[in-house]
């Protein structure tokens, strides 16, 4: 896929004259001045199909340079062609002030720090701050500039130093933005595998591939931060040496002339070398196929990614609101899932779609990144989005074959597991979604018991059969018991088949079953929510289900493995006859499990229950992986902490503020409050708008996961003292309505527990 763009994010221009360099060196060869004409020139030989939108230029790196001519050389270069912009280059000696006024120049984008100038020796061996001094970082910092660094040291994005450096400069200067060149300095492909995943969660970080000829290096960088945070960039002129640079051991070599004979008989097959610019490209294209860019990803990273960086031409920020609007005229309702609709979080704000997601890190159109302190997926990505051990094993899958007119036998480990784990079960059927999930519980209770009417306490879905409770007792009652969830489309002759009971209350039960016990096949219920069941509740449901024929099924698709591994059921002591999972079963790939025992899964061998797709094979792999990290990490002892943590700033911050927060005392792996006070849901509204404007997504309710780490609950505490304070100010003043940025959003639906 050529691009029919490109942008050049790490190209350098200087004159002879300028560099100080005496002997043969590369940098002596060519003409006398190498500008962005020469640039254009030579890389129209390489893209002759492309249109060359303009470059981020560098001046050279050379010991004894003249620093200020070669910046006033950048200057003048950028001063026609406004299309491109520049990086000024300084030493250790240089005067800050001085780089306040140079940096106010049209086409300066920021700083290009050069280890040359480091008082170490050898200055291979430097640390960033030996070359790269503070007030740089604080300037960047200020105005929003870029930094591009070229890491040194044996290790490079592996050396722990440069790791140190890099991530406490980039949160501490979180305006400045950094580009790693060099893909990191990935010549040793290595470096950059084992280091990159330390910098995980940085926002302000990108990556240049300039230079790099090892796919791994550039496959890295795509795993851990995505499309979107890589650049294309040719190291002009270095991109004209013929040969390319090698891991070798746990360093590398430039096979170039000079270091390699080409005409020794000993190298098999009499390699012609080729330009190390087109070496950079064939490594990309290897990337791009094994991660699967597609058209869109490739015109991203040889150009728009850049453009957005620097902030060339006219970008509007709202691509994400926009498309929203679109899709709301082609999909009814805008989103498949009621759950996550904008307008119940913040409406013309809440960003509706992700591009990438990554632990608790989700990025929209627009190219904005928060941190999700929400639900995470709504509860379906319990280790957090993209766990690399779960898609480790759907890549697998996938590269092996994910459907077949056989099964996969992953199945049948995936039930053997399960009984394992649940040792009064013994059968396994699966869906692939939590209300599919449900729907197969109540149809094999039916069909086991043969009866018709059942009992629920708790959220199960969208099916007929769940919301035939909604009916009410006439038309005139439909949709009462379950504000926001219409039944409408369920006939009318389902009413009076599905019976609700609220939670704790034992008499309520009681009734259904005075009235429906001969004909009761099941309840259905959540064993827990937010709270632990008063004692003897859930055995008093068991048993007297028990004692009219009826099945117990317990629906653990939320509580499920956040409150304990295998369901809250087994914390409790208590065993249903069926249980239900999905969402966390599969981190975030679709696979749900309705699980049995003998008798009560008796009705899974008469009832036609089939579907094609729930004989492929991704859903599965996902599952043993998450189960066998699951069993490894004791994931719940994990979020309850985050839990805990996030409930401690909210109390801690609302005390100061002294805002009207409710909390309930329910599980931290569930945390949520609300605000006690005439205007909630525009209280709430304005809380998460407030955090959107400092990166977060924000809600009242958080779901942690194994993702969430104590130094990311520290940031989201400082963000919500600084939001507390708003709310404060702003209830204070009386200003709500008019602090709100968009509508107020809606408050969902109603749950029975």
């Amino acid at each position: 896929m050529v691009p029919p763009e490109v942008f050049d994010a790490h190209a350098h221009i200087y004159r002879k004259a300028d560099l100080n360099i005496t002997g043969d060196n590369f940098w002596n060869e060519g003409p006398d001045r190498v500008d962005i004409g020469v640039w254009e020139r030579e890389m129209k030989k390489i893209f002759p199909d492309s249109k060359l939108q303009g470059g981020l230029f560098l001046s050279t790196p050379a010991p004894d340079c003249d620093i200020r001519r070669m910046n006033s050389f950048l200057i003048t270069e950028l001063e026609s062609h406004r299309g491109s912009r520049g990086l000024l280059q300084f030493s250790m000696d240089s005067d800050p002030g001085e780089y306040a006024e140079l940096i106010k120049t049209e086409g300066i984008a920021g700083f290009k720090p050069y280890h040359f100038s480091s008082k170490k020796s050898p200055t291979s061996d430097s640390l960033i701050s030996d070359f790269m001094p503070e007030w740089v970082w604080a300037m960047a910092d200020n105005q929003n500039l870029v930094i591009t660094l070229h890491i040194v040291r044996f290790k490079a994005l592996a050396d722990p130093d440069n790791q140190k450096t890099i991530l406490s400069m980039c949160r501490k200067y979180s305006g400045a933005k950094l580009i790693l060149a060099h893909a990191g300095r990935g010549f040793n492909a290595f470096n950059t595998v084992s280091g990159i995943a330390t910098l995980t969660g940085l926002n302000n970080i990108w990556f240049d591939m300039s230079g790099i000829c090892e796919a791994e290096s550039l496959l890295a960088i795509l795993h851990e931060f995505g499309p979107s945070r890589l650049l294309w960039g040719s190291d002009f002129p270095i991109s004209q040496i013929r040969g390319r640079a090698v891991t070798l051991g746990d360093g590398f070599a430039w096979l170039q002339s000079g270091t390699i004979d080409w005409n020794n008989p000993d190298l098999g097959g009499k390699p012609q070398p080729i330009l190390l610019g087109l070496e950079s490209l064939r490594a990309f294209k290897t990337a791009s196929d094994e991660f699967g860019l597609n058209r869109e990803d490739v015109k991203d990273i040889f150009c728009n990614n850049a453009l957005n960086l620097l902030k060339i031409g006219e970008r509007s920020g709202r691509k994400t609101q926009e498309a929203y609007r679109d899709a709301k005229m082609k999909i009814p309702g805008g989103t498949q899932l009621l759950s996550k609709r904008p307008e119940n979080m913040a409406p013309e704000q809440w960003p509706p779609y992700f591009t990438e997601a990554s632990g608790c890190m989700v990025q929209d159109l627009d190219g904005k990144r928060y941190i999700d302190m929400t639900t995470n997926g709504i509860g379906s990505c319990l280790l957090g989005f993209k766990d690399p051990d779960v898609n480790r094993a759907v890549r697998r899958r996938v590269n092996l074959g994910s459907q077949s007119t056989l099964n996969p036998y992953d199945e049948v480990r995936l039930a053997e597991k399960l009984c394992e784990i649940h040792p009064w079960a013994s059968q396994v059927r699966y869906s692939r979604t939590g209300g599919e999930a449900t729907t197969v519980a109540i149809r094999i209770a039916r069909a086991t018991t043969d009866r018709s009417v059942i009992a629920i306490c708790g959220y199960h879905g969208w099916h007929d059969w769940y919301l035939a409770a909604n009916l009410g007792e006439s038309d005139r009652l439909r949709g009462h018991l379950l504000p926001g969830l219409s039944p409408l489309g369920v006939p009318r002759e389902l009413r009076g088949t599905t019976l609700a009971f609220t939670y704790n209350n034992r008499k309520e039960l009681d009734v259904i079953i005075a009235e429906n016990g001969d004909n009761l096949a099941a309840v259905i219920m959540e064993p827990a929510r937010y709270h632990d069941p008063e004692e003897g509740f859930l055995e008093y449901v068991r048993d007297a289900a028990h004692r009219c024929g009826a099945l117990l099924v317990f629906d653990e698709i939320t509580i499920g493995w956040r409150l304990h591994f295998g369901g809250s059921h087994l914390k409790f002591g208590v065993n249903p006859d069926i249980a239900v999972f999905a969402k966390a079963l599969g981190n975030g790939y679709p696979i749900a499990a309705v699980i049995g025992t003998d008798n009560a899964m008796e009705g899974a061998h008469t009832s036609f229950i089939s579907s094609t797709n729930w004989t492929e094979g991704i859903g599965p792999a996902a599952a043993l992986a998450t189960l066998d990290k699951m069993e490894d990490i004791d994931v719940p002892e994990h979020v309850a902490k985050i839990g805990n943590q996030v409930i401690f700033y909210w109390k801690q911050h609302a005390a100061s503020y002294n805002l009207p927060l409710v909390f309930d005392g329910g599980y931290p792996c569930l945390a949520h409050f609300h605000f006690n006070h005439p205007k909630r849901e525009e209280l709430r509204t304005l809380y998460t708008q407030l955090m959107l404007e400092r990166g977060f997504l924000g809600s009242g309710t958080i779901y942690p996961t194994l993702a969430h780490s104590e130094e990311i609950v520290e940031q989201y505490g400082e963000a919500i003292a600084l939001v507390f304070r708003d709310i404060s100010e702003i209830l204070n003043q009386g200003d709500i309505e008019e602090s709100l940025k968009g509508p107020v959003a809606h408050s969902g639906f109603k749950r029975l527990l």
